[in-house]
């Protein structure tokens, strides 16, 4: 498919005669901003549709002209397309979305719909009569708010539009008196299961979260204090604003927007740093300012050849961004799950093992960076440093929590080894002090130093 790009169609044609109905059209801003950037990130094409085919948008609803006249829409304006990923503007995607085109095996993509059964239910049996009592399987009934098809759909399609078409009298009766739910997606279930299209519905669910009120998925975990990030955005990656008032979704969105519009960005920097945790959302990590310090510190190019050592590595967040500033990062930690999500996390320059590094024997690689990270007791933190010291030569060597006032351990034990003249801190990094935590305790100095012997 050499020249050809996939696409994502999002409709958003305003109708003068709904902006009641919806409290206005704004919405689709927000919707739009996370799409053209997603696309961008993923080499895709995005095309909106925003002036109707038909002007008659009672005959003709936008819901209809979506999918009837997609493909003579996209030749019209020349464009050549790969795949097509039809999306509504209700949905907002997440910026750090795997890309779905690579998940279809180019099939008919599209997602189980099974949010409201009894909503569903009554329109399969509303529209069942205009396609000749063919019986439904309900347990494949698909959204057709977020499909992916490609041009070998095209006559499959062609042939809906003129069903349509043909029957626009009859379904305008259904739609407005008999029926009274939905447009097309129920006539588009029947269409798909009655040509016997081969469906892929195998997309993880994050990738069509919808009704999210509903779902309880704008709570957050209220055991985890520090976090309250809501469900949807933490575990969701295309999300769509329906079920709510509609004369709310305007509001909504750009709350959802104002929350996270920092995290679409082309930095390669913020990009990395918005992979990972901070403590802003789990207490072990370190913070954004942490990691951001880091890599301002280690930006020289000669640190591209040297090695990290990781003594305490958690869950790998940090040992990410180690990842991207040298060579080889050896990350060892006692937790066997962490070290499982280290696997996970990082790339293949990253090797992490299980380790009690507090009592088992050393036997490290040659490194240059030392990220003394594992007891955070006195002295066994002092001799942690000492022995990082002695183990490699003349290391850089990194410690955190420094301003912790809850733990005061590390710093008595680096001020310690600061006394003996064993170290001198080069700079310090992290948050300041007066920083407050999401746990509600404040830095009492810089939340980590860098050291030298």
């Amino acid at each position: 498919m050499s020249g050809k790009k996939n696409v994502v169609w999002w409709p958003a044609v305003v109708n003068e005669n709904h902006i009641d109905k919806y409290g206005g059209y704004d919405y689709f801003q927000y919707s739009k901003k996370t799409w053209e950037y997603w696309c961008e990130r993923n080499g895709c094409e995005f095309v909106e549709f925003t002036k109707p085919v038909e002007k008659d948008l009672n005959r003709y609803r936008i819901n209809w002209q979506k999918i009837l006249f997609v493909f003579d829409e996209l030749e019209e304006r020349n464009i050549e397309y790969d795949q097509i990923c039809l999306v509504d503007s209700s949905f907002m995607i997440r910026w750090d979305t795997p890309n779905f085109f690579e998940m279809t095996n180019r099939k008919f993509t599209a997602c189980r719909d099974m949010d409201n059964m009894r909503w569903i239910y009554d329109s399969i049996q509303g529209y069942k009569d205009i396609f000749n009592g063919f019986r439904l399987d309900q347990s494949k009934y698909v959204n057709s708010g977020f499909m992916i098809f490609n041009d070998s759909h095209k006559e499959f399609l062609t042939d809906f539009k003129r069903f349509y078409i043909n029957n626009i009298d009859e379904f305008i009766r259904l739609q407005d008196v008999a029926v009274k739910k939905g447009n097309e997606q129920t006539p588009m279930n029947y269409w798909i299961q009655m040509n016997n299209i081969d469906l892929n519905l195998n997309l993880p669910l994050p990738y069509k979260i919808t009704h999210l009120q509903r779902k309880e998925l704008f709570n957050y975990n209220w055991q985890l204090n520090e976090d309250k990030t809501p469900f949807f955005i933490k575990y969701g990656y295309n999300c769509s604003f329906n079920g709510i008032p509609k004369d709310q979704r305007t509001g909504v969105m750009k709350q959802v927007w104002d929350l996270v519009k920092d995290n679409y960005t082309f930095d390669e920097n913020k990009i990395l740093l918005n992979s990972v945790r901070h403590k802003d959302t789990f207490k072990n990590a370190t913070s954004k300012k942490f990691k951001s310090d880091l890599i301002d510190f280690f930006k020289d190019k000669k640190y591209k050849d040297m090695t990290l050592v990781e003594l305490g590595a958690c869950q790998g967040d940090t040992t990410k961004i180690f990842s991207h500033l040298f060579k080889e990062v050896y990350a060892y930690d006692w937790d066997s799950d962490n070290v499982n999500q280290i696997r996970e996390k990082c790339g293949e320059n990253v090797h992490s093992e299980v380790m009690d590094v507090t009592i088992d024997k050393w036997n490290f690689p040659l490194a240059e960076v030392v990220f003394v990270d594992a007891s955070h007791d006195y002295p066994q933190v002092a001799i942690d440093i000492q022995k990082a010291l002695d183990y490699f030569d003349n290391p850089i060597l990194i410690l955190d929590d420094y301003g912790n006032p809850n733990n005061i351990n590390i710093r008595k034990s680096i001020d310690d080894k600061i006394k003996e003249g064993k170290v001198k801190i080069i700079k310090k990094i992290g948050e300041n002090i007066g920083y407050e935590t999401k746990s509600g305790w404040k830095m009492v100095d810089r939340e980590g130093v860098i050291l030298n012997g």
